[in-house]
């Protein structure tokens, strides 16, 4: 298990180095000068010289990837241009913030997606496995920023029942007050990774059924709950693969959804300092987001080779 865990860890370092890389050159391509963001405009060329020598931005791109690169290294993100504090000390609580919103989004997604993946599989021909089946397409197709926008609409603009913006009202309302903020986020957020995990589980355990093992298992005069467990058991592998890619997506992927809802995480801090130029936010951020990907990624795989000890010698 060590060694299959290392071998995985070993893949993995390529892949946020072509992360970074690729983050790195597309910021350069990206139009407008972030020194223009911090001197007037009637700024000396001197003056604009000297901010470009303190940024750093007049060496070649890459001894400026490569400074950046070695610091990050080191734990240093570096410096926010515009606000002028410590990036890590803007990254850290915008991640929690990111992390809660997707967990209670997976929670949710996860949870319905299964309960209502394993009915349709059982009762492909009920009404309700049609209605399931229609709602799953058309949370996999609705823009989540626009279904965001349609619950503010409904709950916090016409009923007043939901804040609509932000994690906590003005003087703070204890836990209460932030799972109050946190409900419209969660559905948004969550709509396309229900659609997604309920197609995948009914395929999945529609399929399973018509094994073998299911038919000797009945024939066997098995209970019903039995019978279900032994599916589960058999269909989790590519279940937890597909959970562990869509809690991946809704990290990294609710970048509207934060800003719609101006819930302090991650993608808003980014989608912010992108409009800022602010690139050693924007660089740091996204490669944050790309190593929780990776992390999520390693411990699908590592409890896939749990549930599965062929996967460990393949």
């Amino acid at each position: 298990m060590v060694a299959f865990i290392s071998k995985r860890l070993l893949l993995f370092i390529p892949t946020l180095f072509g992360v970074s890389v690729i983050v790195f050159l597309m910021l350069q391509m990206v139009p407008g000068d972030p020194v223009n963001t911090i001197v007037p405009a009637d700024a000396t060329e001197e003056e604009r010289m000297q901010v470009t020598r303190e940024l750093g931005l007049d060496k070649p791109i890459y001894v400026q990837f490569i400074y950046w690169l070695v610091h990050m290294f080191q734990g240093d993100m570096g410096t926010s241009i515009i606000k002028r504090l410590p990036v890590s000390e803007l990254l850290l609580p915008a991640v929690g913030n990111t992390l809660l919103l997707a967990a209670a989004s997976a929670v949710v997604s996860f949870g319905l997606g299964l309960a209502i993946g394993v009915y349709s599989a059982y009762r492909p021909k009920s009404w309700a496995a049609s209605l399931f089946n229609v709602l799953g397409l058309a949370g996999i197709g609705m823009p989540n920023f626009w279904a965001a926008l349609i619950l503010i609409g409904i709950f916090s603009v016409s009923l007043g029942w939901l804040p609509s913006s932000g994690m906590q009202s003005i003087g703070g309302g204890g836990l209460l007050d932030t799972f109050r903020h946190l409900i419209l986020p969660t559905i948004a957020a969550s709509l396309t990774t229900l659609g997604v995990m309920t197609r995948m589980v009914r395929s999945t355990i529609a399929g399973l059924l018509q094994q073998d093992f299911v038919f000797a298992l009945q024939a066997k005069g098995a209970p019903a709950g039995k019978v279900l467990r032994h599916v589960l058991k058999n269909g989790m592998p590519t279940i937890l693969t597909v959970a562990g890619l869509q809690f991946g997506y809704l990290i990294g992927g609710s970048v509207l959804v934060e800003t719609v809802f101006a819930w302090p995480g991650i993608g808003q801090l980014i989608y912010q300092a992108i409009g800022q130029r602010d690139f050693p936010i924007v660089q740091s951020g996204v490669l944050v987001v790309a190593v929780a990907f990776v992390l999520i990624n390693l411990a699908v795989d590592s409890l896939h080779a749990v549930l599965d000890p062929r996967v460990r010698h393949s």
